[in-house]
């Protein structure tokens, strides 16, 4: 699994929502070990501010 930004990403790139990929990595799907998107997705998001 890539971030859509990675350079060592291959040609068949699926975007999938944030929240499916959260899933995904809970189910064991494997991290780039390059763009590490585990570490984006598990990273808590502050409040938004209206």
């Amino acid at each position: 699994m890539h971030r859509g930004d990675c350079w060592a990403r291959g040609r068949s790139l699926v975007p999938v929502s944030a929240e499916r990929a959260r899933a995904e990595l809970a189910d064991g799907a494997q991290p780039c070990v390059v763009c590490r998107p585990d570490r984006v997705l598990t990273r808590p998001w502050p409040a938004r501010v209206r």
